[in-house]
């Protein structure tokens, strides 16, 4: 991980009933196992999969009539062990969102911090 970047406070989250976050490398869908922090900037993720710094994804929020989608990049990411003999590893990743979506973002940020 590189040195740390954030000029805003973060927040921990219990994701919202009824809602589903959806992210997409290259068009193909990547399962997301647990959305660690999300601020209006970027947002932290666990993964079934690596994903490369400098790789540029989207995300797709929905609940009920709820529709957003932004883009962002991959600005680091690392592999996390395996629980148990159960478990296979995941990977986080820190996604920055881009600025010129500015409104979206924090259109994002609260749709998922007020569940």
């Amino acid at each position: 991980m590189s040195s740390e970047r954030r000029s805003n406070g973060r927040r921990a989250l219990e994701f919202p009933s009824g809602s589903k976050l959806s992210i997409y490398s290259n068009g193909h869908p990547v399962n997301i196992l647990k959305v660690q922090d999300i601020s209006p900037f970027g947002i932290g993720l666990q993964l079934d999969r690596r994903l490369d710094n400098g790789c540029r994804i989207s995300l797709s929020y929905q609940r009920g009539t709820t529709a957003i989608e932004v883009h962002g990049t991959v600005v680091w990411s690392s592999v996390t062990a395996a629980g148990s003999d159960n478990e296979s590893a995941a990977f986080r990743v820190g996604i920055y969102l881009q600025e010129d979506q500015s409104a979206l973002n924090v259109t994002l940020f609260n749709a998922i911090t007020a569940g």
